[in-house]
């Protein structure tokens, strides 16, 4: 056993609180809801007593740990926060106070999101492959190994102080990208000051490269994230699976449309690894023509307000697949269309800043591993 550190059972350090008691229709009452992963709890909703299928409830108070025992296996617990102090959960959830003597608060939360609690839980865990639930004979006679709380609270610090410095490196970047994105939207409300405006069928028009599906290929699937956020890669389906669906062929360049989320923003530049990807008959490719228009200050022109308030008009219905760009409609828009040196210059700006926020999303992701590698050497004693 590492040195200042002593074994106990988790039936030794939680203990179940059952406050249970009948809903009145009347009343109103908080509810909490716990995520995976370590997200931990908070508040779900409020809601009055008559509209609670459940009229046996148990109140839960701040400081309380909190554990589902459906999904546990997959990180559902956490601390109760102040905002959730009396809130009220069903009996899917149970409800622990902790010894003080023992463990502090914060090195539980921290405990509870680190792989080694998750393992406990799937441990602890009983049932079907679909259906397994905690079984808290089994978690109780679980052992862990804590520090003294002098430890417990150097260790807590040490966290806390990796965490900070994260969030401020984060703080900084947003800050840092929004900076970069007014100078962009300034630049391009400048360039298009008196920008002859042509319709997107003479400058940018549908380009459709239908594909003969065969059962023996494979066709590598692109997908468009809404709100600006580029493309991304679906698996490649077989042309058994394709089945009667039609694709079409994309290539590096494209302006490419999801037609029913444009009006989201869905709407992105194919890029090199894009190349030869396949997309349905919902995603729209323009083919730019490079003498008049670049292809991503054309993006950048739609994703603006003006501009996607266009492809909004464009996209006559209700919300989410009711919404659909109309292909005429995109054919007959008029968009500004600069002097190509000018667009030139603005596209360096973009690749400038896609590589800064590519790099920045690089930093984050390493940043977001630290933590999880610091709680392990914390919970091993090598901290």
């Amino acid at each position: 056993m590492k040195k200042d550190w002593n074994k106990y059972k988790i039936g030794d350090i939680l203990f179940r609180v059952k406050d249970s008691f009948n809903l009145s229709e009347l009343e109103e009452y908080k509810r909490v809801t716990v995520r995976g992963k370590g997200v931990g709890v908070s508040m779900r909703d409020t809601a009055k007593g008559l509209n609670i299928g459940t009229k046996r409830q148990f109140r839960v108070r701040s400081n309380q740990f909190l554990i589902s025992k459906i999904d546990a296996m997959n990180g559902a617990y956490g601390i109760i926060p102040d905002e959730c102090d009396n809130a009220i959960i069903t009996g899917n959830f149970w409800t622990y106070n902790f010894d003080g003597n023992v463990l502090l608060k914060e090195y539980l939360h921290y405990l509870s999101i680190a792989c080694l609690f998750t393992d406990f839980s799937k441990r602890a865990s009983s049932g079907t492959t679909n259906r397994k639930y905690l079984d808290e004979g089994k978690f109780y006679n679980l052992e862990i190994e804590l520090p003294s709380l002098p430890e417990q609270k150097r260790i807590v610090k040490i966290i806390k102080s990796v965490e900070a410095k994260r969030q401020n490196i984060n703080k900084l970047n947003k800050e840092q990208e929004r900076e970069i994105k007014n100078i962009l939207y300034s630049t391009y409300i400048d360039i298009i000051k008196d920008a002859e405006y042509k319709p997107m069928v003479e400058v940018a028009p549908i380009i459709r490269r239908p594909v003969n599906i065969s059962a023996e290929e494979k066709y590598p699937e692109l997908g468009i994230r809404c709100f600006g956020n580029g493309t991304f890669h679906k698996p490649a389906l077989s042309g058994i699976e394709v089945g009667t669906k039609k694709l079409f062929q994309i290539k590096t360049g494209d302006l490419v449309f999801s037609n029913v989320f444009a009006w989201e923003g869905g709407i992105a530049v194919a890029k090199e690894e894009d190349n030869d990807r396949y997309g349905s008959h919902r995603f729209i490719s323009c083919n730019c023509n490079l003498e008049q228009v670049k292809p991503l200050f054309l993006s950048f022109h739609f994703l603006a307000p003006k501009g996607l308030e266009e492809i909004n008009n464009c996209s006559p219905g209700g919300a989410g697949r009711n919404k659909t760009l109309g292909l005429k409609k995109l054919e007959a828009l008029k968009v500004p269309v600069p002097k190509i040196d000018k667009q030139r210059k603005f596209e360096n700006l973009l690749n400038q800043f896609n590589q800064l926020k590519e790099q920045r999303e690089e930093r984050e992701k390493e940043l977001t591993k630290l933590i999880p590698s610091l709680l392990d050497k914390a919970f091993k004693g090598e901290l």
